[in-house]
């Protein structure tokens, strides 16, 4: 008894595409790990403002000053960070998700909240770089006037 298998020709075509599609088809890097992003962020105080999340490959978030541990979920997809509290013993809980591994402009989306109780909502896309602009951490006219910045994510 043998066993034939019939094949038609498109679907050798199609086979033979696909595999060459794969092996030529650049590596993606899912997850947040060693990339950074630039974010709009929305509080419930009503406040909105920009900053940048620079996720380095050791699991530390970086964002306006402040650090957080950051996890990824098995899928790369998702990801949860907390930071250690600050004076005035304020932490901040975060969580988001990635989205658009095959094309550039992959983005960011989440939501975070701290301990005095305030939400905020957060979406961003990738940077080209792997690292955040370096940023003065206050404003020009601040120094000018002598005013201390607050932290919106700290209110």
């Amino acid at each position: 008894m043998s066993v034939q298998i019939i094949q038609s020709k498109y679907g050798l075509i199609l086979t033979c595409l696909l595999g060459q599609i794969m092996l030529f088809a650049a590596p993606v890097q899912a997850g947040v790990q060693g990339k950074s992003y630039n974010v709009n962020v929305n509080s419930s105080l009503g406040d909105n403002f920009t900053a940048c999340f620079e996720f380095d490959p050791n699991g530390i978030l970086q964002f306006l000053g402040q650090n957080a541990t950051y996890n990824v979920s098995s899928d790369q997809t998702s990801w949860q960070a907390v930071t250690k509290p600050v004076s005035p013993l304020v932490s901040i809980s975060l969580q988001g998700v990635v989205q658009g591994d095959f094309v550039p402009d992959r983005t960011i989306s989440g939501t975070a909240l701290n301990s005095n109780g305030t939400t905020f909502t957060f979406n961003g896309t990738l940077l080209s770089q792997s690292t955040c602009p370096t940023q003065l951490p206050i404003s020009p006219s601040d120094l000018q006037f002598g005013r201390s910045p607050e932290n919106p994510f700290l209110k």
